[in-house]
């Protein structure tokens, strides 16, 4: 948002499988540089119960490293899209409300590479012919940090990203509906902050967003199609590129707030068909502030002439992963490829044409015959997906 005429990223996906669900599910890590390490010498030892196995909190739901501070009193959406929040204090303290959402702005929404395929299979179930699909790959790579500015950031990308919308664009501004602000620009983030808290209507909420901007999905998808295809594959393939942990709403601590997030309530209402009484009511007595934004720049806008990016281009991207790529889609992976991933693919193509050297045993006999069994494996692997492999049966 921002300025007008600014523009986001839009979700390219290419897909044969329309219906398919883009989000993804993730998990994270906390950078060692983050831990204060005491000096002093370490407490005696204290048996405890066993926690192995029981993830932390925040690893249930994204894979970057890039984790925004806890917000008290909150829960994620199963899409991992939105943080809810029902703490009392940033409903009644500005200054609270501010620090959380500043402390929320420096932190970018999750970008994701998932790369999809699948196929169908016809299989015989008391005398009756069914189908099935079937996964072929299912591969993930974090994009997040492309969007961080390093030391080699040109200058003008490196700009404070917290604003709230330009005054002439539609929003809700504590209202029930969208409006627009007379005046010249975008209203100071405190007064929106202070007539948030100051209000008296006890139903409201306050959303905060995170954009990527000028990232050309179409343009990396173009590149991820072309090396699925270089690998002969036949099935139905569907890239996306998902962006996770992009909305925080804050809601008022009252009792249709807190209702009115809870699945089985929505489920009673839908199955009563009492949500036809509910949307209203709700619609009616809900002051909305949605003016809060957040952008993260990929790359300069394309009025800029010579385009210039934050980390690296799109191009530059898919050249730095796009042997791990495929080394995961022909290995029929399901999950997340990482730095650790890329280093072993490196490692591999280090050796006879992609394949890792077989070891010596210290009889010539013994590891020529050796060699000829690693590359009549391989041979054979090519041989067997000459023809294509993933399609529909």
């Amino acid at each position: 948002m921002g300025k007008a005429g600014q523009s986001r990223l839009e979700q390219g996906a290419y897909r044969d499988d329309p219906d398919r669900d883009d989000a993804a599910s993730t998990s994270s890590a906390v950078p060692l540089g983050d831990i204060d390490f005491p000096e002093a010498d370490p407490p005696a030892y204290e048996e405890i119960a066993s926690t192995a196995g029981q993830p932390r909190p925040e690893e249930t739901y994204m894979y970057s490293s890039l984790i925004p501070p806890s917000i008290p009193a909150s829960h994620r959406s199963r899409d991992e899209i939105t943080t809810t929040t029902y703490w009392p204090y940033y409903s009644d303290n500005a200054e609270v409300l501010k620090d959380m959402l500043e402390a929320q702005a420096e932190c970018p929404p999750t970008l994701t590479a998932r790369i999809t395929g699948t196929h169908s299979e016809t299989i015989k179930r008391k005398e009756k012919d069914e189908k099935t699909t079937v996964t072929d790959f299912d591969v993930r790579l974090d994009m997040t940090h492309l969007v961080l500015p390093g030391p080699n950031t040109p200058r003008f990308l490196v700009m404070p990203s917290f604003h709230t919308v330009d005054g002439a664009q539609k929003a809700y501004r504590g209202n029930q509906r969208k409006t627009i602000e007379q005046c010249d620009g975008a209203l100071d983030k405190e007064a929106y902050i202070q007539s948030y808290v100051s209000s008296h209507h006890p139903v409201r909420s306050l959303t905060f967003e995170r954009h990527i901007l000028y990232f050309d999905s179409a343009a990396l998808e173009k590149l991820l199609v072309s090396l699925v295809r270089s690998t002969n594959y036949r099935g139905h393939l569907n890239i996306t590129f998902p962006i996770t942990n992009r909305r925080v709403r804050v809601y008022s601590p009252c009792w249709q707030n807190r209702y009115r997030e809870k699945w089985w309530v929505r489920w009673f209402f839908y199955l009563t068909f009492l949500w036809i009484f509910s949307w209203p009511y709700l619609s009616f007595v809900t002051r909305r502030w949605e003016v809060f934004v957040a952008d993260f720049p990929y790359s300069c806008s394309p009025e800029c002439g010579n385009r210039r990016f934050v980390t690296k281009s799109e191009e530059e991207f898919f050249q730095e992963w796009k042997a791990s790529i495929r080394r995961a889609i022909m290995g029929k992976m399901q999950g997340w490829i990482d730095e650790e991933y890329k280093l072993v693919t490196e490692e591999q193509q280090g050796g006879m044409n992609g394949m890792q050297r077989m070891p010596s045993t210290g009889n010539a006999n013994a590891d020529a015959a050796l060699g000829f069994l690693q590359t009549a494996v391989s041979v054979g692997r090519g041989v067997s997906r000459a023809g294509g492999w993933g399609a529909d049966s």
